[in-house]
Parts: structure tokens; C-alpha cells; sequence
């Protein structure tokens, strides 16, 4: 079977991101092509793949097109079983999926504050409530999974939120991006477990991979450039 998977920029498109590591990391035999978001051309180009006008979008053996990252994570899960898409143990599976939709439906006031933009860094900013609000749960989401695979003594720990790569970490790695464009503070007294899946994240060769292809991108859209202050250029360290 032959499976397409239509993505927007790798630097600025945080919905493209999340299928984009899950087929890199896991080494799913999909083949990608990608759109550049602020060519209205090109963008075009790229929404005739989708049956909604959105990507990122994923066609099936030329026979049918799944739209939203989190219907694409769990079409590859089906098509993909051996992979483990999901974690294996019911309990966590159902945690994970848990935290994978809140990430799908909520931190609005985080998204509008923290655009997308892997080659970015600003200063530390000082956020309002409601971002704050989301950064502290997305922190406790993290630090309780953490939590949850050190109680169950499993053997299977590569220091995923869920002990192995799942499609949750695939849905919160574009925040993990965010954190380091905005200089997002992390309190390693009351999120220890957090800022150390963020570090773990960030030196994981595939997102090295992506931050690389990302960075080399001659793509530039402007609306989502220089959003605060401060801007500096940089490659992942």
C-alpha cells in the first residue's frame, strides 16, 4: 500500500509537526511532500490534497484522505499496529489518549501567544493569566505521566511521557518547540519530571532532524515573524 501524507512548513505549521515526527520517529513507510504556507500558490496546491482545505492530510492507498492530526495518528495505529502508536498497557493507552485530545482541543490562549516558529528564540515574556494557565497544566500533564511510568517500574522507559514513544508525545512536541522559541521558564522544584522530558525531547535525534530541516527552510512568513521583541535567529544546541 502506498500512504501520502500532505504537510504545511515544518518551521511554522505546529498541525504538521505532530504527524511529521510520528512517521519520522517511527519509520512508517509514508512518503511526504510539503507546502509553503505563505505562498498563496503553493498553499493551494497543497489544500487540493485535503478534502477539507486543511493540512496536514493523510491519503490511504489512493483510495481515501484522512484530515486533523489526531484522526492521522490513529489511522497510522491501525494501519500500523506493530508500531505502537499507542502504549500497550489499556491503563495507559487510555491515559494517553486522554491528554493527546486535550492537546487537540485546548490551549487556545497558548497557541495565539506562542506562534509556531522553530528557528525563532525571543526573551522570556511576561504572560497573561490565561497563557499561564495553560502552561502550568500542560507542565502537570507531563509531570504526571512521568510520575505514572516511574510507579509502574516498567522496564520500558526511553523517558516518553508514557515510558516509549505514543502519538501524545507526537501531539505535545509542537508545545516542547514553543517552550524553547519563548523561553518558557521551567520550575525544576515543582515540575522536575517536566523539564526533563523537555530536555530529553529536544535532544532526541529525530527532532534534532526536524529542527535541522526546519532551520534550512528558505520559506518566511511574516505574520509570524517577530512577534515580540527581541528576536533572535538559532539552531537547535
Amino acid at each position: 500500500m502506498i500512504h501520502k501524507l500532505f504537510l504545511f512548513n515544518q518551521n511554522y505549521s505546529s498541525w504538521s509537526l505532530r504527524p511529521l515526527i510520528l512517521v519520522r520517529k517511527l519509520g512508517l513507510p509514508v512518503t511526504i511532500s510539503f507546502f509553503n504556507l505563505g505562498d498563496p500558490i503553493l498553499a493551494a496546491e497543497g489544500k487540493k490534497h485535503s478534502t477539507t482545505g486543511f493540512l496536514p492530510a493523510l491519503n490511504v492507498d489512493n483510495k481515501y484522505t484522512v484530515t486533523d492530526s489526531l484522526a492521522i495518528a490513529e489511522t497510522l495505529a491501525e494501519l500500523f499496529p506493530e508500531k505502537g502508536i499507542w502504549p500497550a498497557r489499556f491503563e495507559q493507552r487510555a491515559k494517553a489518549r486522554s491528554v493527546a485530545a486535550e492537546m487537540h482541543s485546548g490551549f487556545s490562549d497558548l497557541r495565539h501567544a506562542m506562534t509556531c516558529n522553530l528557528r525563532s528564540r525571543y526573551p522570556s515574556q511576561i504572560w497573561p493569566a490565561a497563557v499561564t494557565s495553560d502552561i502550568h497544566r500542560i507542565l502537570t500533564i507531563w509531570e504526571n505521566a512521568r510520575k505514572d511510568v516511574g510507579a509502574s517500574n516498567t522496564h520500558d522507559d526511553d523517558g516518553w511521557l508514557f515510558g516509549r514513544f505514543s502519538a501524545a508525545d507526537a501531539m505535545y512536541f509542537p508545545v516542547v518547540t514553543r517552550f524553547l522559541t519563548y523561553a518558557v521558564k521551567i520550575d525544576s522544584t515543582e515540575f522536575p519530571l517536566a523539564k526533563i522530558y523537555v530536555d530529553r525531547v529536544l535532544s532526541d535525534n529525530t527532532v534534532r532532524e526536524i529542527y535541522k530541516k526546519a532551520e534550512g527552510e528558505d520559506w518566511a512568513i511574516e505574520k509570524y515573524e517577530n512577534v515580540y521583541p527581541g528576536k533572535t535567529v538559532e539552531r537547535l544546541r
